[in-house]
């Protein structure tokens, strides 16, 4: 029987590929998009898939991480909840895209801007119901499944989007490509559901109640720490001008584009957290594995922010130059705090976490009246990293409690102490740049590695055994 830790290693690492493929199948579609119907079109769409995705969110709220969390304990009850939580969202996207109607049609706003709004809203409902059946593969611990349905749907959405919009298709076209996509995902996941042998059992409208009441704390979490994520740039746009918000926005892209790593990590997790009788441990290593992964990148937004900024966008933002160092680190706290509350609602304190966010948020709103007005996009960068490592302190804090000591000091010494080396080449070693970076990429794993097998070799051995490839003891344990 294959090991947890190979488990979890197997699906975060199927989940990145995934998202990465489907990502560039999305890049490709909106790419085309925006140069074939320019940016009247193309803005119509991103408005569609702004208002229609915030709104669909709002079905189902909190009820997948919920799901995954009790069909990782209880597989019986996968059909259950899925035919609830899917009619949940099927009532609840409904009602929501009414309110989508309404806005477009009080506002002024075209009739293509309108029939693109509930065309649109269509796929983003299919996309948010969809995710039922992703928490059902989740916690089956087959996230393999999650990545098949994304990578055909962005493939298929793309490749059809594209041939569609390079034959003449405008916006409407464009958003019925899109919405066919996201039915094709839909009934792709339903036959992928059905070989794993789960079937849906009957509705029954007296558990809804208690399934939404449940999943609430849970989608709390969602709901802030996307107001979290987003508060910085938009009270920017109001103190400041739009140079400054291109500054920051260029900055805070690049970090953004690496937050489905942290995500793939914590969903992979959640289910073995779900069941695991000795938690912190579990915790501790997890933690260890998040920081391990996500710190180099960090540090190489921090330590080589200008040829970044440089070679992707020119000279002409040599000024996110400084907001790119501040927010790099974010990118290894946002996975803390993607670790942090996966962990708790794996443990059925979701709430716990959310009461954590809102007095971070205040602060941040706080600090940026006062900051972004004197220092523009480098003020907003500090506030958002700042914001980010106090819940990632009370995240740690709040899963100590929860799940007992975890040995803090055993999970970061390692990649810290790596992470230092690359600092003291990069701050140490007159030469360019990409040797300096060649160099950072040997001695990162070079001396994680010792310092693992020196101070903690059971870690050591049991992240080697958790490789496809090893044939360990660690490997083959059913821990």
């Amino acid at each position: 029987m294959e090991s947890a830790p190979r488990r979890v290693a197997r699906n975060a690492a199927v989940r990145m590929a995934g998202e990465v493929v489907a990502k560039l199948g999305s890049l490709a579609f909106f790419v085309t998009m925006a140069r074939q119907l320019g940016t009247h079109g193309f803005g119509e769409f991103q408005f569609a898939l702004a208002l229609t995705g915030a709104l669909a969110f709002v079905a189902g709220f909190g009820t997948d991480n919920l799901i995954a969390r009790e069909v990782a304990r209880d597989r019986t009850r996968a059909g259950g909840l899925l035919a609830d939580a899917a009619a949940i969202k099927v009532l609840g996207g409904a009602l929501m895209l009414g309110v989508a109607a309404l806005i477009v049609n009080l506002g002024d706003y075209t009739a293509e801007g309108r029939a693109a709004v509930y065309v649109v809203g269509v796929g983003s409902l299919c996309e948010v119901i969809v995710k039922s059946w992703h928490a059902v593969f989740q916690g089956h611990e087959r996230l393999e499944l999650v990545s098949a349905t994304l990578i055909v749907q962005r493939l298929v959405t793309a490749a059809v989007g594209i041939a569609v919009l390079l034959a003449g298709g405008g916006v409407v076209a464009a958003a019925a490509v899109y919405a066919g996509g996201a039915l094709l995902s839909v009934l792709v996941a339903e036959g992928l559901l059905r070989r794993l042998g789960v079937r849906r059992a009957s509705l029954a409208a007296s558990r809804w109640l208690p399934l939404m009441r449940a999943g609430v704390p849970i989608g709390l979490i969602s709901l802030l720490m996307i107001l979290l994520l987003r508060i910085d740039v938009t009270m920017l746009s109001f103190l400041a001008d739009t140079a400054a918000v291109g500054i920051f926005g260029v900055a805070y892209r690049l970090v953004e584009a690496t937050q489905f790593i942290a995500g793939a990590m914590a969903m992979a997790v959640l289910p073995w957290l779900a069941r695991a009788t000795a938690a912190a441990r579990g915790y501790r290593l997890g933690l260890k594995a998040v920081t391990a992964v996500l710190l180099p990148l960090g540090l190489v937004f921090v330590l080589f922010a200008r040829p970044i900024v440089t070679i992707l966008y020119g000279h002409a933002f040599d000024r996110s130059v400084l907001p790119l160092q501040l927010l790099g680190m974010i990118t290894l706290l946002y996975g803390l705090n993607a670790f942090s509350s996966a962990s708790l609602i794996a443990r059925d304190r979701p709430l716990a976490y959310a009461r954590l966010i809102v007095p971070v948020i205040v602060l941040d709103i706080g600090l940026n009246f006062v900051l972004i007005p004197r220092y523009g996009a480098d003020g907003a960068a500090f506030n958002a990293l700042l914001a980010s490592a106090l819940l990632a302190a009370l995240g740690l804090w709040q899963a100590h409690a929860v799940l007992g000591p975890a040995d803090l000091l055993g999970a970061f010494t390692g990649p810290v102490l790596a992470g230092a080396a690359m600092v003291a080449i990069v701050v140490g070693l007159p030469a360019p740049w990409p040797v300096e970076a060649a160099l950072c990429a040997l001695a990162y794993p070079a001396v994680l590695g010792a310092v693992e097998w020196l101070t903690r070799r059971d870690d050591a051995r049991l992240y080697l055994g958790a490789l496809p490839w090893s044939r360990s003891r660690a490997g083959r344990t059913t821990a």
